[in-house]
């Protein structure tokens, strides 16, 4: 994920404050599943520029404390600027969850979205989790699952496009229940995610897509031709929704 800097970092951020309503189901996810109780100190893994790093602080209140970790340090200044008291963005969070050096049995929960599927070193990641979280305590980990048409968007459209590339290690039900085996996790739950992101108007999804994933190698319309052809946009409720199907997967320390 350390390709997140430089100008990857500025079209991403440049897109979700051009279409600050598109993502509304994913904050719906993290509210279900993850549901940050007031009090609680979470560690979210890939926190970007802070999409939902600003909801989660508000939930966990004053006496609570998000840890944020991205392995970028132009996403990290995002969240600075946030200016949430009970937001901890540490230097050493920076590389990732594969290396977050916090003390054991830290925290209540661990949540990331969209960001794992990037990390190769997931067994580190994971035992590294496991020391970290407290007995009893969750982790909610939503990404995409291999053979999926969001596998294959990346595949085929942004791994082709992208201005860094996309060299990713794409989540299986199997390996996910192995890594929550291998370091004491209850076998994980898993849910489907079929998330549709909504937009005014339909050349907006082009646009978003282009930024979002940095596909500088081709232009905004042929984001929109992929993205239509392989994951489909529908209308609902008067916007143009493209499906983003993902999953979601939860598990409990022993």
């Amino acid at each position: 994920m350390a390709e997140f800097n430089g100008l990857r970092a500025k079209l991403y951020k440049e897109c979700l404050k051009e279409f600050p309503d598109a993502r509304n189901e994913d904050i719906l996810v993290m509210k279900k599943y993850l549901a940050p109780k007031p009090g609680e100190r979470i560690l979210e893994i890939g926190a970007g520029s802070g999409f939902f790093s600003k909801y989660i602080s508000e939930l966990l209140g004053d006496n609570g404390r998000l840890i944020v970790s991205d392995p970028s340090l132009d996403q990290l200044a995002e969240i600075k600027k946030l200016g949430k008291k009970n937001i901890d963005v540490i230097n050493y969070v920076q590389f990732g969850s594969e290396t977050v050096d916090l003390e054991k049995n830290k925290v209540e929960a661990i949540w990331s979205f969209g960001a794992m599927h990037h990390m190769f070193q997931k067994s580190k990641s994971f035992e590294n989790m496991s020391r970290i979280l407290k007995k009893d305590g969750r982790i909610i980990i939503a990404d995409v699952f291999s053979g999926s048409s969001l596998a294959k968007h990346f595949d085929d459209k942004v791994a082709k496009y992208c201005l860094t590339g996309h060299e990713v290690a794409f989540w299986s039900k199997e390996y996910a229940e192995t890594l929550c085996f291998n370091v004491g996790f209850e076998k994980p739950k898993f849910y489907n995610l079929n998330l549709k992101w909504k937009f005014k108007n339909k050349k907006d999804v082009g646009i978003f897509l282009y930024k979002l994933h940095a596909m500088t190698k081709t232009t905004p319309e042929e984001c929109l031709k992929g993205a239509e052809e392989i994951l489909g946009i529908e209308k609902c409720g008067g916007l143009h929704c493209l499906n983003w199907p993902m999953k979601v997967f939860v598990s409990k320390k022993k």
